[in-house]
């Protein structure tokens, strides 16, 4: 059983498109994690599915698009009340800018203004900083997807300090600070939040089978750092994206 609570919440890092990667195989199921969404106290949800990873497809901005569509009128004709909008994470790798370059940056909203990255590599290699600095050249404001879960800032081998120096903005997952993952993914993920280094949190939510566990991160967020801190990760901030 998850946290409810009647707020104006906004998603800003799932996997409910159907069939575009790992996440919903089914539009079904689609509308079953906006329900429990909606049921989580969220109104809006961007929809990021992955971009520039090697083991998915590269939708181009108009198939997510298209998507996006489908679920937001099944959601519709099923009356939970959630508004959907496309984004997109996009995977640091040395040939992201020559993807990119051609097919596009999917901005949340695909509106020019905010980027949602993640790297899974063992350190911070210099080619992700060239790529971040890529994507702030074009104007963009670059967020970095769960930095708990990076192995590198599990390891040690970098730090979040040395991240936010090039003025990246963090995106905390709400499974880990509910404690559901690894001890130390848990501990950081906790740590990251006591310290103020969150930007926002998202359920980076993939299928209805594992949202409820991810969704209990609300409940410790507020247990935490108190409510209106959560209001800022899930409501504030994000508001920034949907403009």
């Amino acid at each position: 059983m998850f946290y409810i609570a009647e707020m104006n919440r906004i998603e800003v890092h799932c996997h409910f498109l159907p069939r575009l990667d790992d996440g919903c195989v089914s539009v079904v199921e689609s509308v079953e994690c906006l329900r429990m969404m909606r049921e989580a106290g969220y109104s809006r949800v961007f929809c990021t599915p992955h971009c520039c990873a090697s083991m998915f497809s590269d939708p181009p901005a108009e198939e997510v698009e298209r998507r996006v569509a489908l679920v937001a009128a099944a959601a519709e004709k099923a009356k939970i009340g959630v508004q959907v909008r496309a984004g997109g994470e996009v995977r640091l790798n040395p040939q992201m800018v020559e993807q990119l370059s051609r097919q596009g940056i999917p901005t949340y909203g695909h509106a020019g203004k905010y980027v949602l990255v993640d790297l899974w590599e063992e350190d911070w290699p210099e080619w992700a900083v060239r790529g971040v600095e890529w994507l702030q050249g074009r104007g963009l404001t670059v967020i970095l997807a769960h930095p708990e879960r990076m192995p590198a800032l599990i390891s040690g081998k970098t730090t979040i300090e040395e991240i936010a120096k090039l003025g990246v903005l963090f995106q905390g997952n709400l499974g880990p600070i509910g404690g559901n993952d690894a001890g130390p993914i848990v501990a950081l993920s906790r740590r990251f939040l006591y310290e103020g280094r969150y930007f926002m949190v998202g359920s980076d939510g993939h299928h209805a089978s594992h949202l409820a566990m991810r969704l209990m991160g609300l409940k410790a967020i507020e247990e935490i750092v108190g409510a209106e801190q959560s209001r800022q990760l899930t409501e504030v901030n994000p508001g920034r994206l949907w403009g």
